[in-house]
């Protein structure tokens, strides 16, 4: 690791994976040893213990951006949001300042960041308010890996899809609009952040998808000790999603390349040559 010309230090952004040292780049793991001071939950902080050692934990980084006054986002009324953002904003703001006092002084400090960080990443809450040149951001392995993995299949190429759509049903308010495009192509789909009305997603899922589609959501996905699959259908798995008491740890996966062959019968339907 480098410092800036000057001894100015550098504010680490660490893609730690899903599920601790075991999911994280030897990479990762030397960039937390080397660092100055560290920025992480306590779930990161117990789960990197033997990286981080003595250095001081100036902060949780998410403690207060997701909740106000006891209550979570997605529950607050107009006039709460407003008051959060307000405090939100602010929060951060002081810790950005207490990062750039420590590169000031020559310090080097990392945020530790679960799985890709710049795929539905939080940490850039923080990464915009620096100068680029005081940045460098470690990569790490998204969940999708390690749920793919899980599930031991290809998710492209496989049969004839032509695209892997990955977002979050947060972000598919305009529905409709969205299932017009995906009516025009064969497309796989990984949804992170799915616990709020499956039912209603699943019920729209079933304007684009049959419904005997197969689906599967990985929990805890590449935690050895705690990952689990529910396998279902677009017909059926709203419920099923519904009746477990374990939504927010899960990762929904939609798409007929859960089933069968799909890369072998992708590479049989494929032009011979255009594909490797």
């Amino acid at each position: 690791m480098k410092n800036k010309i000057g001894g100015r230090g550098k504010f680490f952004v660490v893609g730690t994976g899903p599920a601790g040292p075991e999911t994280a780049t030897l990479q990762a793991l030397k960039i937390i040893k080397g660092m100055d001071a560290i920025v992480a939950s306590d779930k990161h902080v117990q789960l990197f213990a033997e990286y981080i050692g003595e250095k001081p934990v100036l902060f949780d980084p998410w403690e207060g951006f997701w909740d106000y006054n006891g209550k979570q986002i997605t529950d607050l009324n107009q006039e709460e949001r407003e008051h959060f953002q307000v405090k939100r904003f602010s929060l951060r703001d002081e810790r950005v300042n207490r990062i750039k006092k420590l590169l000031l002084q020559g310090k080097n400090v990392a945020l530790l960041d679960s799985g890709n960080p710049c795929f539905f990443g939080p940490s850039h809450w923080y990464v915009e308010q620096f100068d680029k040149r005081d940045i460098e951001i470690i990569p790490g392995m998204g969940c999708e890996a390690a749920a793919l993995a899980a599930l031991g299949k290809s998710i492209i190429p496989s049969y004839d899809t032509k695209f892997v759509m990955q977002t979050s049903p947060f972000y598919l308010e305009d529905l409709d609009k969205t299932l017009k495009v995906l009516k025009q192509v064969p497309v796989n789909m990984v949804m992170y952040m799915i616990w709020k009305n499956p039912q209603k997603l699943f019920a729209d899922l079933k304007k684009v998808y049959p419904a005997d589609t197969p689906c599967a959501v990985v929990y805890w996905a590449g935690y050895p000790d705690k990952q689990y699959i529910i396998r279902g259908t677009v017909a059926d798995m709203g419920q099923k999603i519904s009746e477990n008491e374990e939504n927010n740890e899960g990762l929904l996966l939609v798409g007929r390349f859960l089933n069968g062959k799909p890369y072998e019968a992708a590479m049989l339907a494929s032009t011979p040559g255009t594909i490797d």
